[in-house]
């Protein structure tokens, strides 16, 4: 089944079912960014407190390693936090910091915490890739699963499917495909479209299942859906030691001989995760 009918097969099943739209703060927000390139940091500031949890996950993105200048004070307010991390950087990373805050409490907790693991693993691998932002990789790496949320919001045993994927990362998109007749890559295309994410998040989203990846002409978008394929694999050794599978181990060393990673570097990340000291 090609493409376009998979995704008229996920608009189909989705009838009645809405997408989490942005927070009323983040659409405040674009509306402010989009009127100034200064805009007064102390609105900024004012908006965004105006949803605690959001104001809640800015001040815990600016404090992780990945972000947080080398030797700086632990960030504790909102305002501190946007000058930690600059306006630019904001503009960039409120997107996922809104997803994660609209759909946390709607799928069950494994989910969650891989797709922000994945997110901050692919963070901090992008400091060894050459011409890949930290914060894009983030990004890539927390919405890589925005389909799966979303169907384990749609159907009640997607669970087990996701928990599949894991270890048979390469073979369970099309059993699911077979199940569903589309997946989840399918469905975060939707999400994409209705949070107008950029086109590079929409191709991690489709391929970050893909084995074959010499199909990706675009090299910046073949790099960043290898990063979060890395990224995927670690965090399931870490996380998921008993989800392994030989199709994650396959993944890793493709990924790691394709990005010309050192093996002792995915190692040290591996190590931090293991230890909760990549948060």
């Amino acid at each position: 089944m090609g493409l376009k009918e998979q995704i008229a097969i996920a608009k189909e099943q989705m009838q009645g079912f809405e997408i989490p739209s942005l927070p009323k703060e983040v659409i405040e927000l674009q509306t402010l960014l989009k009127k100034t390139d200064f805009p007064d940091m102390g609105e900024v500031a004012t908006i965004i407190k105006q949803n605690t949890v959001l104001s809640g996950e800015i001040i815990k993105v600016a404090n992780q390693r990945q972000f947080k200048p080398q030797d700086a004070e632990d960030v504790e307010t909102v305002k501190v936090a946007i000058e930690s991390l600059g306006l630019e950087r904001l503009k960039k990373l409120i997107f996922g910091m809104a997803f994660k805050t609209q759909v946390k409490d709607e799928v069950f907790e494994d989910l969650m915490m891989h797709s922000v693991g994945v997110a901050n693993v692919a963070a901090e691998l992008s400091k060894y890739i050459e011409g890949v932002d930290s914060e894009d990789a983030y990004l890539a790496g927390l919405f890589h699963n925005a389909g799966a949320i979303i169907m384990t919001m749609r159907f009640a045993d997607y669970n087990r499917t996701f928990y599949k994927s894991i270890s048979h990362c390469y073979s369970e998109i099309n059993r699911e495909s077979s199940q569903y007749f589309t997946n989840h890559g399918i469905y975060g295309l939707l999400v994409a479209r209705v949070w107008g994410l950029a086109p590079r998040y929409s191709q991690v989203i489709l391929l970050h299942h893909q084995r074959d990846l010499s199909i990706v002409k675009d090299d910046s978008i073949r790099t960043l859906v290898l990063l979060v394929q890395l990224a995927i694999t670690i965090v399931s050794e870490a996380l998921f030691n008993s989800y392994l599978g030989d199709e994650v181990l396959q993944m890793k060393n493709y990924t790691i001989e394709e990005l010309m990673i050192e093996v002792d570097v995915v190692d040290d990340i591996r190590r931090a995760v293991m230890t909760g000291n990549l948060v």
